[in-house]
């Protein structure tokens, strides 16, 4: 009986496993600057 409630509640399976160990994100490649840069050097000139 109280293996049967083990098991129920999951303390007697070796189903649960550790979580693995996050992975750290990559860095970008393309930054927001970088785009700043192509904007400015491909915007219109700016009438007056």
């Amino acid at each position: 009986m109280e293996q049967e409630i083990k098991e129920a509640i999951g303390l007697g399976s070796p189903q649960l496993q550790p979580e693995p160990e996050p992975k750290p994100e990559p860095q970008p490649e393309v930054t927001i600057y970088d785009f700043a840069k192509v904007l400015a050097k491909n915007e219109p000139p700016k009438n007056k």
